[in-house]
């Protein structure tokens, strides 16, 4: 009976020291988290590049994620917009027209653009990151309004008005009650604001990864060529990714941009992300950028829903922009491709294209680490 009992408890100990001993593996105290099977690629990254949100910083969908200690990121960007938004919506004092006409009084926006960007990250610890980014803005009339037209034309999509108006001009000129002029009437380009920011993991697992993002944005851009407000902005956020299983990533991000400018108003900043990795180098990735505006004008009143009749006045939504595109990763390179429009309130450009390539760099490897520790 003594024996048995001996033997039991053998048993127990012997069990215990196994259950911890996997759990020790499983989850060890002080090394880093081991992401070898983890595809995830993190959220498209990009700037938002609707007009009053294109001079204020803007999230730039950053992933929570740790990385490698002494990694050195640039990236390049090039973002091709096309925008058109006309006053008032009841156009039908327009219909009938032998001849388009250029009524500047009932312009908004109209314009295409092209930006490029620049930017560089650095981790200074795995859990600790700095960058920096910056872009040359170019204002333009255009050449793709006819390509537009027919696009909405062949599957009956609503034109906006555009089919009144002459195509290929540039005319910005948006109203609004907190006195800040948005106006160009001819072509421009000019060097944007730039963006500092940081970002410190603060929890990471197998499974989760949460962060917190500050950034300043240095006011280096003209608000007389609609590339920065001539104010410095402050933000402030969070940001998590959950990897669910090894084939699917959510991201949830949300914070507040403060601008200097007591014109403008504070904005809130979110995002809601889904990616998909199927293997290694290719990821599909859908998200929804969500913005507030940091302007108002009650003088122009839209339908926000046609088939409702709902009227809003403008900018009084939240921006509620849908972006799809794919990534690429081989080894340190990144190809990043998306398309961005904003399909449900109508607080966007009528479309965003964004191309970027993006490296790392191992500053560890390259021995460059070890001449700080000198």
């Amino acid at each position: 009976m003594m024996y048995t009992n001996g033997m039991s408890k053998l048993k127990i100990l012997l069990l215990v020291q196994l259950c911890v001993f996997n759990a020790t593996a499983l989850y060890p105290a002080d090394t880093e988290t081991d992401f070898s099977d983890d595809f995830s690629k993190g959220p498209l990254f990009g700037k938002n590049m609707y007009i009053p949100f294109l001079i204020h910083y803007n999230f730039p969908s950053l992933p929570a994620k740790s990385g490698e200690r002494f990694d050195l990121q640039y990236h390049f960007s090039w973002y091709y917009i096309q925008d058109a938004h006309y006053a008032p919506n009841d156009l039908t004092q327009y219909e009938g027209r032998v001849s388009r006409r250029y009524d500047l009084e009932n312009v908004l926006r109209d314009y295409e653009g092209c930006v490029g960007e620049v930017g560089f990250a650095y981790h200074f610890l795995e859990n600790m990151q700095a960058g920096i980014d910056m872009r040359i803005i170019a204002y333009y009339g255009g050449f793709l309004d006819p390509a537009f037209e027919f696009f909405h034309n062949a599957f009956d999509f609503m034109n906006g008005g555009r089919e009144f108006f002459l195509q290929n001009q540039l005319y910005i000129n948006i109203p609004n009650n907190n006195g800040i002029r948005l106006f160009l009437d001819k072509p421009a380009v000019s060097f944007g604001d730039i963006d500092v920011w940081g970002k410190w993991t603060f929890f990471e697992n197998a499974n989760i990864s949460l962060a917190t993002l500050g950034a300043f944005k240095l006011p280096t851009g003209r608000l007389e060529t609609l590339s920065g407000s001539g104010y410095p902005d402050l933000g402030l956020g969070l940001l998590s990714d959950i990897r669910a299983t090894r084939l699917l990533t959510l991201y949830a991000q949300a914070g507040v941009v403060l601008p200097f400018n007591m014109k403008s108003y504070p904005m809130f900043n979110g995002l809601a992300g889904l990616e998909i990795h199927p293997w290694e180098p290719f990821s599909f990735i859908i998200q929804m950028n969500i913005k507030t505006s940091p302007i108002y004008d009650n003088t122009i009143e839209w339908t926000w829903n046609p088939y409702f009749g709902t009227y809003f006045a403008q900018y009084s939504l939240p921006q509620t922009n849908l972006l799809a595109g794919f990534v690429i990763k081989h080894k340190s390179f990144r190809w990043q491709v998306y398309f961005e429009e904003d399909t449900i309130t109508n607080q966007g450009t009528d479309l965003t294209i964004n191309v970027m390539f993006s490296h790392s760099l191992s500053l560890k490897n390259m021995g460059v680490a070890n001449c700080f520790r000198r």
